[in-house]
């Protein structure tokens, strides 16, 4: 009988979530969450984000003059993150009017409440896509540190995950959307396309991101989003990203072996990006007031 590997038994021990095929809409979430957390500026080398999940994104941009397109451009620059965005703004509005409509409470404490509101919408939608994403429990607790530039590069690694197209119906007739088309990026996508599986981890991104058409007077850019991951991995991190997507090849082959976060080297930055996403304070310690829900951050 063959002697099956130490690291298959300790792999096969991890106890892990039963395995849940990834959606279109946990593209959109994570991507969303991504955003929320992260806002890399490549000329100072940091990021502007303030790594909370408190939908700065949409709700501060140009000081919240952009909420009803969704807040940061590059927050319609993907179809599936673009309509996560729409949804959210949709929540909101319908908060919002609802507060109004009822003549006791003012515009100001309308839009608090209703921001409140549609953030814990928000959080509830990532921890649901987090455990499918990562067949991983959402963390329990919650941490006062800032965000990383190695989660950043764990977030990018993971890029390997983006569908090149999403097929969709229109017209009765069904059709593929190339997501990297900047003509099509505010493409909104009904619940029925949201809800579809994508290609699991394989270790490659898929063909669309390695020319991706950015518009642009007088010419347009074309950039490869692998090798900006690359650099950004190598430059901001003790990572590479070609390992970790060999990594996640492996998984990609067998994810019964347990969750991402405990089956590669990387996955755990995954549970701390997230548990400080949840915090209630930033990392100056002032609160959060878009988060209210109750736990402690150490």
């Amino acid at each position: 009988m063959k002697l099956i590997p130490v690291l298959l038994l300790l792999l096969l021990s991890v106890p892990a979530l039963a395995k849940q095929p990834i959606r279109v809409v946990d593209i959109g979430v994570i991507g969303l969450a991504s955003h929320d957390l992260f806002q890399w500026n490549a000329q100072t080398r940091e990021n502007e984000e303030n790594g909370r999940f408190d939908l700065s994104t949409i709700f501060d941009f140009a000081n919240g003059t952009k909420i009803y397109q969704g807040g940061n451009p590059k927050n319609s620059s993907n179809a599936a993150v673009y309509s996560v965005t729409q949804n959210l703004v949709s929540f909101y509005a319908g908060k919002k009017a609802t507060l109004l409509m009822s003549r006791e409470v003012t515009e100001e404490q309308a839009h608090i409440i209703a921001r409140r509101q549609t953030n814990e919408f928000f959080i509830a939608m990532v921890k649901e896509s987090y455990q499918r994403f990562t067949n991983a429990r959402f963390p329990t607790y919650a941490l006062a540190q800032s965000v990383t530039d190695e989660e950043q590069g764990v977030m990018r690694a993971l890029h390997d995950i983006l569908p090149g197209k999403i097929n969709i119906k229109r017209n009765l007739t069904q059709e593929v959307l190339e997501v990297t088309d900047f003509k099509l990026a505010m493409t909104q996508l009904s619940p029925t396309e949201m809800m579809q599986n994508v290609k699991f981890f394989d270790g490659k991104y898929d063909e669309e991101y390695l020319h991706v058409v950015i518009p642009g007077f007088p010419d347009p850019r074309i950039i490869n989003l692998k090798e900006v991951d690359q650099a950004f991995i190598a430059e901001q991190t003790s990572y590479n990203l070609d390992n970790m997507l060999r990594e996640l090849h492996i998984y990609g082959k067998f994810p019964f072996f347990g969750s991402l976060v405990d089956f590669t080297s990387f996955g755990y930055h995954l549970e701390n990006l997230f548990a400080k996403g949840i915090c209630n304070k930033y990392a100056d310690g002032s609160p959060n007031p878009w988060n209210t829900i109750a736990i402690d951050c150490y």
